[in-house]
C-alpha cells in the first residue's frame, strides 16, 4: 500500500452529524459527495482518539489502557475521532452553468462557516447612472439584496461595491463609490457569505458538512464539520483559500474503500489579483449607530502588490449527552478578521489614520468579472491595528505600507433582510 494518490469529496449535511434517528450514529447513505480539486498534500487521514485516563492504584510501575470516550452498539465500543481537517484550495468560480454556489463544492465550503445571500438576479443593467454611488436599476430596486457586493466592469477593470440602501425613490445606493460614470454597464450581484449577525441567525452558519477522504486502500469520514479558519493569500497572484474545518466525528470505512475520487471543476475562472482594485472609502462609515440612510462614501484607490486576508470562528460546542457526537451542534461564538496589506505606492493621505482611530471601508476585488466569475470580499468598517506612517524600506528596493486591518461594528447599511451591517463579506460571481 506504497500509494499515497487520494482525494478528498464534501457533501452537506441536512442535520449536524448527519446522525440516524433509529441507531443514533452517524449515516452517510443519503449524502451526496462531489470531490474537491484541492491540493493533494494537505489531504491525510484526520482525528485522534478522545479517551480518558486511568490513573488507578497500583502495585507497580506500569500502565493501564485508557478508556475510549464513546457510544457502545451492539455491545461493541463505536471509533470515534475528533480533529480537524484542513486543505488548500483555489476559489474557481461557478461558470455559467449554475446561477447559485448553494449546490457546489464552493458553496458547501463556505456555507459551513458563513450564512449566504443571492438575491432574485444575476445582473442588472443600469438604466440611470445618478452618481458614483447611485443609479435606477432595471430590476426593482427592492430585489436588490442590502449588505450584498455588487460589480461592475469600467474601463477593462473590475470595480466592486456593496449596497447600502435599495429603496431611494427606486434607485439603489452603495458604497464605496465607483470610479465614474457606469450609465448602462450590466451590474452583477455576487452570491455574497457573510457571518451570521442577528436574531435567529446570530451564531450560525448556512449548514454543516461532512468530508470523505478516498485513497488506495482507505476511506475515512468527518461528520458535523465547520469552518473554523481561512486564509486568503496569493500563489503567483492565483487566489488560494486555507480552509481548516473543526469536525465533531471521524471514523474509517476501509472496507468499502474504492480509491481515490476525479474531483469534479467548476466551469468559471479561477479569481486573479489581476484587473481589479484595492479600494478604501474616503472617509469613515457609520458604524457605533445605525444609518438611517445608506452610506455614500467616496473612493481611495490602493497600489497593493500582495494581501493575507485571516477569517478565524471561534467555535463554541453544545454539549449534550445525547450522541456519539457529545454536542448537539457547534456554534461561532466569535469572528475574527484581519487584513494584511503591501501598498508599493505610499498614500500619505490615511498616515494619521492609527492615531485617529480612523475606520475606512475595505474592499478587495478579483477578475476577471462576468456571468459566474469575479469575486471580492469586504470589511466595511476597518481600523487599523498599525501605524501606516511607518514606512517598510526592508526590501532594498522600494518603500512600502504596510497595512494591517481589523473589522469592526458597521452600521452604514438601511435595515433590510438578513445580510445588513454584517462585519465581513465575501462574494462571486453567478452563472446564468
Amino acid at each position: 500500500m506504497s500509494v499515497t494518490h487520494r482525494s478528498l469529496s464534501v457533501a452537506p449535511e441536512s442535520t449536524f452529524g448527519s446522525l440516524s434517528s433509529s441507531t443514533g450514529l452517524p449515516d452517510n447513505s443519503g449524502l451526496t459527495y462531489t470531490s474537491i480539486p484541492c491540493e493533494r498534500d494537505p489531504i491525510i487521514i484526520y482525528g485522534d482518539p478522545v479517551v480518558s485516563e486511568r490513573n488507578d492504584a497500583r502495585d507497580g510501575t506500569y500502565g493501564l489502557p485508557p478508556e475510549p470516550d464513546t457510544v457502545w452498539s451492539s455491545g461493541n465500543r463505536v471509533r470515534r475521532r475528533t480533529g480537524q481537517v484542513v486543505l488548500r484550495v483555489d476559489l474557481t468560480t461557478i461558470g455559467t452553468g449554475s446561477t447559485s454556489y448553494v449546490n457546489n463544492y464552493l458553496g458547501y465550503l463556505l456555507g459551513a462557516g458563513f450564512r449566504t445571500t443571492l438575491g432574485s438576479f444575476e445582473s442588472d443593467t443600469v438604466a440611470v447612472y445618478v452618481s458614483d454611488n447611485q443609479y435606477t436599476p432595471s430590476e426593482t430596486s427592492t430585489n436588490y439584496v442590502v449588505g450584498s457586493l455588487i460589480g461592475i466592469n469600467r474601463n477593462g477593470r473590475a470595480e466592486y461595491s456593496a449596497i447600502t440602501d435599495n429603496d431611494v425613490g427606486g434607485d439603489v445606493t452603495l458604497s464605496p463609490a465607483f470610479s465614474g460614470n457606469y450609465d448602462g454597464q450590466p451590474a452583477y450581484a455576487l452570491q455574497t457569505f457573510y457571518p451570521g449577525q442577528r436574531s435567529a441567525q446570530l451564531g450560525t452558519t448556512f449548514q454543516s458538512i461532512s468530508f470523505r477522504v478516498d485513497g488506495v486502500g482507505f476511506r475515512s469520514y468527518a461528520y458535523g464539520c465547520r469552518l473554523e479558519s481561512m486564509q486568503l493569500s496569493l500563489d503567483n497572484g492565483r487566489v488560494m483559500a486555507d480552509l481548516t474545518y473543526q469536525a465533531a466525528l471521524i471514523q474509517d470505512d476501509h472496507g468499502a474503500a474504492v480509491g481515490p475520487v476525479e474531483p469534479v471543476y467548476n466551469s468559471g475562472a479561477p479569481c486573479f489579483f489581476r484587473g481589479s482594485y484595492v479600494v478604501i472609502s474616503d472617509a469613515s462609515p457609520t458604524s457605533l449607530t445605525d444609518a438611517t440612510t445608506g452610506d455614500t462614501l467616496g473612493r481611495i484607490e490602493l497600489d497593493v502588490e500582495d494581501f493575507t486576508l485571516s477569517v478565524t470562528n471561534t467555535l463554541t460546542p453544545v454539549g449534550h449527552s445525547n450522541s456519539i457526537l457529545a454536542m448537539r451542534d457547534m456554534e461561532v461564538s466569535d469572528v475574527d478578521v484581519e487584513l494584511s496589506l503591501s501598498v508599493s505606492t505610499i498614500n500619505t493621505a490615511i498616515n494619521n489614520d492609527f492615531f485617529n482611530r480612523t475606520l475606512r471601508q475595505v474592499v478587495v476585488g478579483f477578475g476577471p468579472l462576468t456571468y459566474g466569475q469575479g469575486g471580492a470580499f469586504m470589511i466595511p468598517a476597518a481600523y487599523l491595528t498599525v501605524d501606516p506612517s511607518k514606512y517598510d524600506p526592508s526590501g532594498n528596493d522600494i518603500t512600502r505600507q504596510q497595512l494591517t486591518y481589523k473589522a469592526s461594528r458597521y452600521g452604514g447599511d438601511v435595515a433590510d433582510g438578513q445580510a445588513y451591517n454584517t462585519p465581513f463579506r465575501i462574494g462571486f460571481g453567478r452563472g446564468l
